[in-house]
């Protein structure tokens, strides 16, 4: 025992004397309160960016997750037509069916030639069904990524970005069926198809601004996704998508005109259906529309980004 006892170093002596009521009680945590200060110090440093330099910020970030970004945009593809037979041949025949109906409705109702009609409503109702289903679809791709936004920092422009560049896969193939679907029946292709990537990009620039601004403020109110699908299905019918806008009295035509997805319907209906060039203004619309939908989305999830992960 004495041994044990010399090997062994005596423990320093603990004052147990009590505490004044004068001392404070966290007077031995002086470097616990150090670290505070310090965290606070380094907070309260962060001035607020501005846009310009948030922007470029978030898209130097998605640069790094560059390959993610395609995983998941393949995941998406493979998960939406897992166990189908006919896999992604759906992407090409449920825009076709649905045409089909719609064309032996409105051809009867509207007095028109089944088989020209038949390439005009598919005009306008391929771009039509990747706006809608890109915004609808986004309204809760941040809320159903709370999982991974939990466990690692990713941007959060990336999951309505995986959302549009999914559907938009799915619109580029729609229009593969559109063309074969035209050169079946007879119809002849114009050449202004060639312009569709151009038509393309601005519409995938719009989407992308309404779906992110739609993410975000489904974060805040779960019920916006219903109000959105509501909306969107109202804005079928003040669309000319199945009936040219030429058959709407002249008093009534400003309001379809306000409406913002006019503007691209027009411009893929001229490309595809009419064979025209579209003008510069026909051009200048919705570029313009679109660019100013993107920075509000953009503007939006900048002033909420901080304030997103504590209200999943």
């Amino acid at each position: 025992m004495n041994q044990i006892s010399e090997g062994t170093s005596a423990a320093p002596p603990v004052n147990s004397a009590p505490l004044s009521a004068s001392e404070p009680l966290v007077q031995n945590f002086a470097p616990i309160s150090d670290l505070a200060l310090g965290a606070t110090t380094t907070i309260t440093a962060q001035k607020p960016v501005s846009f310009p330099v948030y922007v470029f910020r978030t898209l130097n970030e998605m640069r790094y997750i560059k390959f993610a970004f395609s995983s998941f945009v393949i995941n998406n593809l493979r998960r939406r037509y897992q166990r189908s037979v006919l896999g992604f041949a759906w992407s090409l025949l449920s825009p076709l069916l649905m045409m089909v109906v719609m064309t032996a409705v409105f051809s009867l109702l509207f007095h028109r030639d089944p088989k020209t009609y038949g390439i005009f409503v598919f005009s306008g109702m391929l771009p039509w069904q990747f706006m809608s289903e890109c915004i609808a679809a986004s309204c809760t791709s941040i809320t159903t990524a709370e999982a991974f936004m939990k466990k690692v920092y990713i941007p959060k422009i990336f999951f309505p970005l995986v959302t549009v560049s999914t559907e938009f896969i799915n619109f580029a193939l729609s229009l593969v069926s559109m063309i074969f679907l035209t050169l079946f029946v007879g119809y002849q292709l114009h050449w202004t198809l060639l312009l569709l990537p151009l038509a393309m990009a601005v519409t995938f620039l719009f989407t992308f601004g309404v779906g992110l601004a739609v993410s975000v403020l489904t974060v805040y109110f779960r019920d916006f996704t219903h109000l959105v699908r509501v909306v969107l299905s109202c804005f079928f019918y003040l669309i000319p998508i199945v009936y040219p806008l030429s058959l709407v009295p002249e008093k009534y035509r400003t309001i379809f005109q306000l409406n913002p997805f006019t503007y691209f319907i027009h411009l893929f209906r001229q490309l595809i259906y009419d064979g025209q060039v579209p003008s510069l203004q026909d051009w200048l619309i919705p570029l313009g529309i679109s660019i100013v939908v993107s920075l509000l989305g953009m503007i939006i999830l900048m002033k909420k980004e901080k304030d997103i992960i504590f209200r999943l």
